[in-house]
């Protein structure tokens, strides 16, 4: 399992899972708390797996609220000084 945040030197790296619908924010590895708990009020769920932390969003979530919740996680986390990054054809969905 590689983490994509790590190999794009990012903080966060928000898209679609391959192969899947689920939308996915990876985090760096070792993220602080507080950037993982900003994901969790961002409506992002956590999941982990042995090492691995990650967030899913709910997949009850239709296209707009993707892109609504996509574009606010993207704008609070920037401003929130961290290296981030949201795959366009999520927040290019229609609002």
């Amino acid at each position: 399992m590689s983490n994509q945040a790590d190999e794009n030197d990012l903080d966060v790296l928000i898209h679609r899972r391959a192969l899947s619908t689920t939308v996915v924010a990876e985090s760096r590895t070792g993220a602080p708390e507080a950037l993982l708990a900003a994901l969790d009020g961002l409506g992002f769920e956590r999941r982990g797996y042995a090492i691995y932390v990650w967030h899913e969003l709910p997949d009850t979530l239709d296209q707009a609220e993707i892109s609504r919740t996509c574009r606010r996680a993207s704008s609070t986390l920037l401003a929130a000084g961290y290296k981030t990054e949201v795959d366009e054809r999520l927040i290019g969905q229609p609002q």
